[in-house]
């Protein structure tokens, strides 16, 4: 009876050490998986804030080129204007007044003013697209040192991951390509890991399921080690 007990306790110990190794596995998986989200998305972003800063420079020489533009327009509203008032002011002081061209003349003052309030508006408006550029620069400037930050923190715990090569391990660097760059390497060396953790699951599973067969008398098929392992503990205990 001793070596039957020793016996049970022998199979229920292997199977209790397979479902750990398992769990362990399942860990190192669920980790590898949340560190090459994470250093994708640091790699996706850097790769859009990159793209947007490189469209700045164009972006606003084109609005600089509108507003000079539209400031030769203003200026010209603005000469449109002092001519219609001169006019206006030359038919106001004649000494021979006729209504209908003062009328007139009054008429294209009215629309000369109009035409610079318009003018001006827009210069107004390129300007603060300008300033707003600017200032959109200077938050995706901004971003990318965030990035940076959190890329190093993701580094940093890769290198408490004993599953990645030694070339995923390094920093990840602080300019935008650098860290694109650096997401690249980490997600293959990532993607190699879990292959080789997804292999030595699968051979965990195939050593359970011909533990459960062996104890069971009976064909497992593709059980999780959690089933299999109490399904020897019912028949042993």
């Amino acid at each position: 009876m001793a070596g039957v007990a020793a016996d049970t306790a022998s199979l229920l110990a292997l199977a209790a050490e397979l479902e750990r190794r398992d769990d362990a596995v399942a860990r190192e998986l669920d980790t590898a998986r949340l560190l090459a989200e994470r250093a994708g998305a640091v790699r996706a972003r850097a790769a859009d804030v990159r793209e947007a800063l490189q469209r700045v420079p164009g972006r606003l020489d084109e609005l600089s080129r509108r507003r000079h533009e539209a400031q030769r327009e203003e200026a010209d509203a603005l000469a449109q204007l002092e001519l219609a008032e001169s006019r206006l002011a030359g038919l106001e002081a004649a000494r021979r007044q006729r209504a209908d061209e003062i009328d007139r003349a009054r008429s294209e003052v009215s629309t000369a003013e109009d035409s610079l309030a318009d003018a001006r508006a827009h210069v107004e408006r390129l300007r603060a697209l300008e300033s707003e550029l600017d200032a959109e620069a200077e938050s995706l400037a901004a971003e990318g040192e965030a990035l940076a930050r959190a890329a190093a923190e993701v580094a940093t715990d890769i290198r408490a991951f004993e599953r990645v090569t030694e070339a995923a391990r390094r920093e990840p660097g602080a300019t935008l390509a650098e860290l694109e760059d650096w997401g690249g390497q980490v997600r293959s060396a990532l993607f190699v890991a879990r292959g080789t953790l997804e292999t030595e699951r699968e051979r965990i599973v195939v050593e359970a399921n011909a533990l459960g067969s062996s104890v069971l008398g009976e064909t497992l098929g593709a059980s999780s080690v959690g089933v299999v392992r109490r399904r020897i503990e019912d028949r042993l205990r």
